[in-house]
């Protein structure tokens, strides 16, 4: 497997352009910093690795949350409500 370099930090560094860590189900997560690019992942290296290959690999791009940190996708992400839903039809 190869080995990615990624920053830990508090809090994501703003040149970072997707966070990695945990969701409040315990999942994986990537999300960009924009909330526009992301998503669940089986596993922390999966993550990572979509992260480095969405980022070029650039150095610094992607950034680790502190393990006590819920990442969530974001409000992109976010499946609609029932009553949103029933409202578009």
């Amino acid at each position: 497997m190869e080995r990615a370099i990624i920053r830990k930090s508090e809090p994501p560094s703003r040149s970072s352009r997707f966070l990695v860590g945990r969701d409040a189900q315990g999942c994986w997560v990537v999300r960009d910093r924009k909330g526009l690019v992301g998503g669940l992942f089986a596993d922390r290296d999966a993550a990572v690795h979509f992260a480095m290959v969405e980022s070029d690999r650039v150095p610094g791009a992607v950034s680790c949350a502190p393990d006590d940190a819920i990442v969530s996708l974001g409000p992109v992400f976010d499946r609609p409500s029932r009553s949103r839903r029933a409202s578009r039809h």
